[in-house]
Parts: structure tokens; C-alpha cells; sequence
């Protein structure tokens, strides 16, 4: 005879019914692992739900910015600015970035600046430089939010937030266009510059105290000054270490090359290689306005043709010149005496 069933299977509580046959054990726990993974019990405990997307935004060009089309564009100094919703708030480390899709650019990335409201949107920003341009207008894919690096986690239980934008991306806004490098009424961007160059550095690379420094700026087209500028109140900034220096204007006025020369001095280092570079303040030629040499504005930002930490031009302005070598320039007689 059979025993009958110990008491807690008779029982008629909540608790899970004893199943005895191998097919509807196996259905039982298949049913049991659905329902606490509903529950977000896993193996090791529970799972922690992430934040989501649930909106995603850019700020609109300045409405000034209007064509003789009536179309709103963004241009060169100017910032793209990306807000970034989530469902939780959040706690941001690193540099998490958004990839903008601006014409042909592979390269341009909205950075992380900081997190706004009550911690629940995350804003990026990227400064327009000369050489960006979108006639389409600019796009956003669903995969555009990078961590690099960083992270983007829950405030509340520290999990990690889901990146994809979905529905919130979009493909050639109309309204947002770059108007860099395009022709048209209030587009402020008939001239940039093309290429910056550096002359040469003497041993080792490397400018000493003394030394004179020459940057040299091609724009797309002539540039002169105006109005009651005098030529050394036109100045460049070259980066030397965390010091920006200013070089003295040369030649240039009426023309589409522009000359600057800088004396390095006994406190100038830079072992990685100085930088020309717009600094966080100005344009890397600043004190006066400068114009193209017929109508419209010229962009004084450096933008692509930046040189950052140019390894054959470092500076020491600390280490005392070296002989490198001598000769005799003189024509010796008999009875003549030479000292070293």
C-alpha cells in the first residue's frame, strides 16, 4: 500500500505543489524560472534595472542664424547642443560622448558637460569648427551614445543605463543645417583658415631660449584688417605646455598667408611639442577684427588644421644653447697664438 503524501504536499497554502514525473518536473521548473525572472530574481539574486532613453533633443540654431531662404543654421564657434533624457536619474564618470552625423565629418562628437533637472537629462555639446558642413541638415542614430570610457548608471541602485536612442534618432534634419563653408546671406563663413605651418626646430627638435618661433596661416582667401587697428595689436596664440603665448603679427595684411613669430623665453617648456590651437577663451588670432579682403567675416578659428603636441617642435627654454660647432674664420700668420 501506498504511504500517503507528507503533510506539506497536502497542504493547500501558496506553496509550489510537488510535481513527481520527469516532463512535468521539467514544465514545473521552466514555469517557475519564467515567473521569478519575471521578478527579476536571477542566479546570484536580483537583477537591477537599468534606466532607459525616453527622449532625446538638440537645440535649435539661433533664430538670427536665418538665410534668404528662411532655413535656420548653425555656424563655425558655435555650439550643437544634445540633451539626452532617461527614464532614472543618473550619475555620470568620463567622457561619454554622442556621435554627430555633420556631412562627411567621422569625427564629431558631442561631449559630456553635465547632468541637469533632477538628474534625469544629460547634456552634450559640440563646438562647430571651420570645415563642418550640412546642407541636409545634421543626424543622430539610435547607436549615437557612446560611453568611451565612461559610465552612465542608475543613481538609485548603480545599474548601468541602456544607450539606445530608438525612435528619438533621426536622419537629416532639415532644421538643424551646418551652414559651414556655404554661400548665402548671414552665412558669416566666406573665409577660414586652410593650413597652419610651424618653421623648423633647431637640434633635437627642440626650441630654445632665444629661439624664434614662425606660425604660419593660409586662409581660403585674401584677409586684411580694418578700421584703427595697428599691426601689433594682431596677435596668434601658440600653446607652450599650459601657457598660451602670444606671437607677434609679421606679414600677412592682404593676403591669404598670414605670418607670426614668437621669442621663446627662459620659463617656455614643452616636452610633448607646443600646440596651435584656439584657446578656451579667444580665437587663435585675436585683439582687433579681422576681415576677408572683400565682404563678409573670417572665421579665426583654427578648427581641423589645429596642431596639438607637435613632437617636432618641442621647447626648453631652461636648457642653455650647446656648441655644436666652430671654425677658424681668420688667416693665420707666423707668430700668430690661437686659445680655445
Amino acid at each position: 500500500m501506498n504511504s500517503p503524501p507528507p503533510p506539506f504536499l497536502r497542504s493547500r497554502s501558496s506553496r509550489v505543489p510537488a510535481v513527481t514525473g520527469g516532463l512535468a518536473a521539467a514544465r514545473a521548473v521552466g514555469a517557475a524560472a519564467v515567473v521569478l525572472a519575471s521578478f527579476g530574481v536571477l542566479a546570484g539574486g536580483l537583477a537591477a534595472q537599468g534606466p532607459t532613453v525616453t527622449g532625446m533633443s538638440v537645440d535649435a540654431p539661433n533664430p538670427l542664424s536665418k538665410t534668404n531662404t528662411g532655413a535656420l543654421y548653425y555656424h563655425v564657434n558655435e555650439k550643437i547642443t544634445v540633451r539626452v533624457t532617461f527614464s532614472d536619474s543618473v550619475n555620470v564618470t568620463g567622457t561619454p560622448r554622442v556621435v554627430l552625423g555633420i556631412g562627411s565629418c567621422t569625427d564629431c562628437y558631442a561631449e559630456y558637460v553635465s547632468v541637469d533637472g533632477p538628474e534625469l537629462t544629460v547634456v552634450f555639446e559640440y563646438q562647430l569648427l571651420w570645415g563642418d558642413g550640412d546642407a541636409d541638415g545634421i543626424s543622430i542614430a539610435a547607436n549615437a551614445l557612446e560611453l568611451n570610457g565612461g559610465t552612465i548608471v542608475a543613481e538609485s541602485n548603480g545599474a548601468a543605463a541602456s544607450l539606445g536612442f530608438g525612435t528619438h534618432a533621426f536622419t537629416d534634419d532639415a532644421s538643424r543645417r551646418v551652414a559651414v563653408g556655404t554661400t548665402g546671406a548671414h552665412q558669416f563663413t566666406q573665409s577660414g583658415i586652410t593650413n597652419v605651418s610651424l618653421n623648423g626646430a633647431g637640434s633635437d627638435s627642440t626650441f630654445l631660449a632665444g629661439d624664434t618661433i614662425v606660425v604660419t596661416f593660409t586662409f581660403a582667401r585674401h584677409v586684411t584688417f580694418s578700421g584703427r587697428l595697428w599691426s601689433n595689436e594682431i596677435k596668434a596664440a601658440i600653446t607652450i605646455g599650459d601657457s598660451v603665448r602670444e606671437a607677434d603679427y609679421i606679414s600677412g595684411h592682404s593676403s591669404a598667408t598670414w605670418r607670426f613669430r614668437y621669442i621663446v623665453q627662459a620659463a617656455d617648456v614643452d616636452a610633448d611639442g607646443l600646440s596651435i590651437v584656439n584657446p578656451s577663451d579667444t580665437d587663435v588670432i585675436r585683439y582687433g577684427s579681422v576681415v576677408p579682403g572683400t565682404s563678409g567675416w573670417v572665421s579665426r578659428n583654427v578648427g581641423r588644421q589645429a596642431i596639438v603636441n607637435s613632437a617636432s617642435h618641442k621647447v626648453n627654454g631652461l636648457r642653455p644653447p650647446s656648441v655644436t660647432g666652430a671654425a677658424v674664420t681668420s688667416t693665420p700668420v707666423v707668430g700668430d697664438t690661437y686659445e680655445p
